[in-house]
Parts: C-alpha cells; sequence; structure tokens
C-alpha cells in the first residue's frame, strides 16, 4: 500500500516548483510526465519512483474538500486539490518530503494517509 496523499494549494502544481523542491531533498530525481501528461512522476538514479503527482484540479466548493479530507485546513483565495502517491521505504520518505516543501513554497496543506 503507497502513501496516499493530498495537497491542497491556492495556485495549481506545475513542474517548476515541483523540480525546486525536489531538488531539496534530492538532487539526482528526474521527472517524467505519465498518463499522456495527466501525472508527473519523479524517479531516482534506478528510474524508481519517489513520487506520482496527477494533474491539479481547481476546486469551487470548499465543502468538496471537507467531504473527502476532513480537517485539512484550507489556504486563502483559490483553491486547488492535487492527489500523489510516494511508495513505502526510504524512497517514499524523500516523496513525502517534497510534498512537504512543495506545500510550504507554494502556500499550501497537505495530509498523508500511510495506513498508521
Amino acid at each position: 500500500m503507497p502513501r496516499d496523499i493530498a495537497m491542497v494549494t491556492p495556485t495549481p502544481v506545475t513542474i517548476e516548483p515541483l523540480l525546486r523542491a525536489a531538488a531539496t531533498v534530492d538532487g539526482d530525481l528526474a521527472p517524467r510526465s505519465l498518463l499522456a501528461g495527466a501525472a508527473l512522476q519523479l524517479v531516482d538514479l534506478d528510474d524508481v519512483a519517489v513520487l506520482t503527482l496527477a494533474n491539479s484540479r481547481r476546486i469551487h466548493d470548499p465543502a468538496e474538500i471537507a467531504r473527502v479530507a476532513p480537517g485539512l485546513p484550507l489556504p486563502d483565495g483559490e483553491l486547488w486539490w492535487t492527489e500523489a502517491v510516494a511508495p513505502w521505504g526510504s524512497r517514499g520518505v524523500a516523496g513525502a518530503d517534497i510534498v512537504a516543501a512543495l506545500a510550504r513554497a507554494l502556500g499550501g496543506t497537505y495530509r498523508i494517509e500511510d495506513g498508521t
């Protein structure tokens, strides 16, 4: 079971802030596009994924977020929802650290569900 991640930001997640956040955790990670551009993935030197992010979706009704992620604090302004997954183990820790750096950089919040 991977770590399921939900992130809410005032702007959509794009590759530029994702790569800046990734560089603060591991400068050797590389991006690749998945599913005809519907998702971005960061892979390590062994070509193993540490983080996979679906494209951000604009949320018009904050109640929608409250329904699927109760208690997740919401940033001010526009709301963009991004779902991600990170694997178990040390690679997943790197993915979770990238999400934390990315949310911080974009002024957003996140929750990681790891089954514990």
